[in-house]
């Protein structure tokens, strides 16, 4: 017989009357381990530091260097009501909604919307980049015998109104052709309508065309 003193564990018998086992029972309530934030505030100095650095960086960027004279801006009525602004809109080759065809770009000059020539003549012709070299040559001899209130010679402006649909060589060959007309500024505005009466916003009235 076995005593009642006696255990078995595992197919053997021990004596003492206890149980071996290899596995022991945790026991409940067991106090869990306090959480360690030292690493996450560490990552959000750093994410701090980054992005006062970041916006310290965005606002130097925006201050212009000394000595550096930006472009200045001017409204649609300073710059027709000062009298020393040139005005030439180029308007890009369109094609007619009603018999489909494509009808050349235009140049007009002047408020009173002047008609140059379309941008092809203006190209090729050499006598029509001639009158218009004239024309802009008189107005800005013009403008720089004129003083304004502190008794200073009036600085001669060109405003260059430009479809948003021309090319950009058209651009670039009208500033090297307005550059031998002596103006000391060359503004740009884009033309928003299709109604080429009108500058800056104001309606002007069509005028005759200038040469041949």
């Amino acid at each position: 017989m076995i005593r009642s003193n006696v255990a078995v564990n595992r197919g053997r018998i021990q004596p003492g009357g206890s149980i071996s086992s290899r596995f022991k029972i945790k026991a409940k309530g067991k106090k869990a381990k306090d959480l360690n934030i030292t690493s996450l505030i560490d990552i959000l100095t750093i994410l701090l530091v980054f992005m006062i650095k970041n916006v310290s960086m965005d606002a130097a960027q925006k201050n212009a260097p000394e000595g550096m004279e930006m472009p200045t801006t001017f409204n649609k009525n300073e710059l027709i009501e000062s009298g020393d602004a040139v005005f030439v809109k180029i308007y890009s080759p369109k094609i007619d909604g009603q018999t489909g065809e494509e009808l050349d770009g235009k140049i007009l000059y002047g408020k009173e919307n002047i008609l140059v020539g379309s941008l092809s003549n203006f190209v090729s012709d050499n006598n029509i980049r001639k009158v218009l070299l004239q024309y802009l040559k008189l107005e800005s001899k013009q403008i720089s015998k004129t003083v304004d209130s502190e008794g200073k010679s009036k600085i001669p402006c060109l405003l260059i109104q430009a479809d948003k649909d021309l090319e950009c060589r058209y651009i670039t060959e009208f500033i090297k052709f307005s550059g031998q007309a002596s103006f000391a500024n060359i503004y740009f505005s884009t033309i928003h309508t299709e109604n080429q009466d009108e500058v800056l916003g104001i309606v002007a009235n069509s005028a005759e065309v200038v040469g041949n």
